[in-house]
């Protein structure tokens, strides 16, 4: 009988994986068509719609997209070739841990500028945005945190041997390396203090981001709430009670509260624009800390334990696998939501890209 190999200890590995192989797939489809049509869109329709609270819809698309890509493609290469017969690719191992890590954060702090700048435009309308050499200041500071929370990941990367009995071929072993926490580093107090400060930032940043945004919803709900009380709707034309000036409106589609006390077609459009905007941003933020939490607390428990996936049995293991990458997920869904929460977006779309719509 032939010596049992890496090489097929990988086969083998592969085919336990197939349907996660095959979601990673339909994740870099998906989202990569998303994600870049949304950018097609606003470079070539949507220049003029930045004022309107959709600044950031670009550049968190091409964040999804760059993470997507990457993680994506590293993702199914390690599906592929999950161990490994050297150590020789160990610069190349630190770096996708790496730079994997600084895009995912890079994408959380796209989340936090968009809550706080949700936060600005809702409940402070009348506050003064930073000036740009106050926004340079905010830059910086931003890629020193992100620098500073993903060097660590970089240092304690590596490999960790492992010994593989085959679940196929009885009586074969084979010992390998794995990519992922370097076993030097396993369970030692600097890594667990690393993964501590991981939770902990995670865990203040969910706190910020969900007290953001429920400021947000209650601004939105109680001035809604106060324009109802105030104005009605008669012949396709908006009334206030304390006068009888109306302002007539161009589509009939019943009475809308505002964020604004002044009636205007300017100010209504806004008022629907943001809420519509603020419900897309809230719900894409929860996505992306449902879909982000399996990953952080699945990479702590494997940089303690490098056997962590590999002794569970079969359906186990896939589970927890296809949680792995779920964070993927809100890469490649996003452009639908912007889909079906932006009109305006949904409209230029449409036009530019479904030929044979109307």
């Amino acid at each position: 009988m032939k010596n049992f190999t890496v090489d097929h200890l990988n086969q083998e590995h592969f085919s336990q994986i197939i349907p996660n192989a095959v979601i990673l797939i339909l994740y870099i489809f998906i989202g990569f068509l998303g994600n870049t049509a949304v950018l097609f869109v606003y470079t070539k329709d949507m220049k003029n719609v930045f004022s309107l609270g959709r600044l950031f819809i670009p550049f968190l698309a091409l964040s999804d997209l760059v993470t997507l890509l990457f993680n994506g493609f590293v993702e199914f290469q390690t599906e592929l070739q999950t161990f490994m017969a050297t150590t020789d690719g160990l610069i190349f191992c630190k770096f996708k841990m790496f730079i994997g890590l600084v895009l995912v954060i890079i994408s959380g702090c796209l989340y936090l500028a968009i809550a706080v700048h949700r936060y600005l435009l809702i409940c402070r309308p009348h506050l003064t945005f930073p000036s740009r050499s106050q926004k340079l200041f905010i830059l910086i500071v931003s890629g020193l945190f992100v620098f500073g929370i993903s060097v660590p990941k970089f240092i304690f990367s590596g490999f960790a041997k492992v010994i593989i009995t085959s679940k196929k071929t009885s009586n074969q072993t084979v010992g390998a390396y794995l990519c992922g926490n370097d076993e030097r580093f396993e369970n030692t107090l600097g890594s667990n203090i690393y993964n501590v400060l991981l939770i902990v930032n995670s865990c203040i940043w969910n706190f910020i981001l969900a007290i953001l945004y429920i400021y947000v919803g209650k601004q939105i709900y109680k001035r809604g709430n106060h324009i109802k009380s105030n104005t009605y709707v008669k012949d396709d034309r908006i009334y206030t009670s304390t006068g009888t000036r109306s302002i007539e409106i161009v589509e009939n589609q019943g009475p809308k509260p505002m964020l604004v006390k002044q009636i205007t077609m300017r100010s209504i459009k806004t008022f629907i624009i943001n809420n519509r905007l603020s419900w897309m941003f809230i719900i894409m933020t929860l996505l992306n800390v449902i879909c982000y939490t399996p990953k952080l607390v699945l990479d702590v428990q494997h940089s303690m334990d490098r056997y962590f996936f590999l002794n569970k049995d079969d359906s186990t293991f896939l589970i927890l696998s296809i949680a792995d990458n779920l964070y993927l997920l809100n890469n490649a869904i996003n452009p639908f939501l912007y889909g079906f929460f932006d009109r305006e977006f949904k409209k230029r779309f449409t036009k530019r890209l479904c030929f044979k719509c109307k």
